[in-house]
């Protein structure tokens, strides 16, 4: 199954995330994963022509 789009992260978000404890990191790329083969509002939300934002709730972080 072919993705419905790529996903380019800014060196910013890449730090981000390597700052995150392993469990909440994996679960972050999961589903940035999943919303590539997925229509799911819940982690996915368009914000402009160019922007999404990815939405994790994870031991009820957000």
């Amino acid at each position: 199954m072919k993705p419905n789009f790529d996903i380019e992260l800014l060196p910013e978000a890449i730090e981000f995330l390597e700052n995150l404890d392993d469990k909440t990191r994996e679960k972050i790329y999961y589903n940035i994963k999943k919303a590539q083969f997925t229509n799911d509002n819940e982690l996915f939300k368009k914000l402009n022509d160019f922007i999404w934002e990815f939405r994790t709730l994870y031991n009820s972080k957000a």
